[in-house]
C-alpha cells in the first residue's frame, strides 16, 4: 500500500486566493466598484487591451492604478451594466509570482477572450501586476465552424 503524498496546503491556498482575485476583478469592473478594484491590482500594474483598442479612445495599454481606473471609466461608459463571466482558471505558481490564463465571456455580447495575468504576492495578498486580454469574437468562430460543417454536409470533408 502506497502512502498518499503530502498536500501542499500553501499552494492550494494560493490557487484559491488567485481564483478569487480574478473573480473580484470581474465584479469590480462590472459594478464600477473602484474601491474593490483597488484590492485587485498593484499600484504600478499594467493592463493591455490592445486587442480591443480600436473600440476605445486613447491608449489601450495603461500603466498605474489611477490610469487604469480612468481607462475603465472611459472604456466602459457605453457598456454600463455589462456582465463578465470568467472561468477555467489555469494558475502556474512560481514562489511569489503566478501566471494565469482564464476564459472570459461578455454575457451581453457575442465576444469573449483569454485573460492572461501575472500576479504577485504582496503583504495584502495576491495582486495583478499585468493583465492582458486577447479578445475573441464569437461570430468569427461560428462562421468558421458553420463553413466546416457545411463542407462536411456537402460531402467535401
Amino acid at each position: 500500500m502506497s502512502a498518499t503524498p503530502p498536500r501542499n496546503w500553501t499552494a492550494i491556498a494560493d490557487r484559491f486566493e488567485i481564483a478569487e482575485l480574478l473573480d473580484r476583478y470581474a465584479h469590480a469592473i462590472d459594478t464600477w466598484d473602484w474601491d474593490l478594484l483597488a484590492t485587485v491590482f498593484t499600484p504600478d500594474a499594467v493592463v493591455d487591451f490592445s486587442s480591443v483598442g480600436q473600440y476605445v479612445e486613447g491608449e489601450a495599454k495603461v500603466r498605474g492604478f489611477d490610469a487604469i481606473v480612468a481607462w475603465y471609466k472611459m472604456a466602459l461608459a457605453p457598456f454600463f451594466g455589462v456582465l463578465h463571466f470568467m472561468g477555467n482558471h489555469l494558475v502556474t505558481l512560481d514562489g511569489d509570482v503566478a501566471r494565469t490564463k482564464s476564459y472570459m465571456h461578455v454575457l451581453s455580447m457575442p465576444m469573449g477572450g483569454l485573460y492572461q495575468t501575472e500576479c504577485v504576492r504582496t503583504p495584502a495578498g495576491w495582486r495583478i501586476r499585468l493583465l492582458l486580454l486577447d479578445e475573441r469574437r464569437f461570430e468569427d468562430v461560428e462562421a468558421r465552424l458553420r463553413a466546416h460543417m457545411a463542407s462536411i454536409d456537402r460531402g467535401n470533408g
